[in-house]
């Protein structure tokens, strides 16, 4: 096995995503973190067309996010994500908005995920061959 690591990307703050207090709005940061997670689910061979081929889904159990500093139109960011749980029906993904020009940690992540059937909704054991498929990115707290 490969030494775990976080999946990252870049994104720059655009002006649509400031609020009438002039930074990023906290609903314009959750719809990061799902899009970043979205983004590494497809990375890994589970987008939503893959996993409704398997019969199944991820859904949301529970969204905690801490704010560090603002961001500002114009800014460049490092996503990172990464698994610190991934067992049974559940997994806990982590999250994390750098700001590139300092390093200053603007937001902090964890979303509780449940792995369901996709009819029913009702948890269901993730196979092995998908916690395979993120086993590098299983970062234990």
């Amino acid at each position: 096995m490969s030494e775990a690591r976080s999946f990252q990307r870049t994104r720059t703050i655009k002006p649509e995503h400031i609020d009438e207090l002039g930074h990023v709005n906290n609903q314009v940061w959750m719809d990061f973190v799902v899009r970043l997670s979205n983004a590494h689910a497809k990375d890994t061979g589970s987008s939503l067309e893959e996993l409704r081929a398997m019969g199944a889904l991820w859904i949301v159990r529970k969204h905690e996010i801490d704010y560090h500093a603002p961001g500002f139109a114009g800014e460049e960011l490092l996503e990172e994500t990464w698994l610190s749980e991934l067992r049974g029906a559940r997994s806990i993904r982590r999250t994390r908005f750098t700001r590139i020009q300092d390093q200053q940690i603007l937001v902090e992540g964890c979303t509780v995920w449940a792995y369901v059937d996709a009819e029913t909704h009702r948890p269901k054991r993730i196979p092995k061959e998908l916690i395979k498929s993120y086993e590098r990115y299983l970062i234990p707290d």
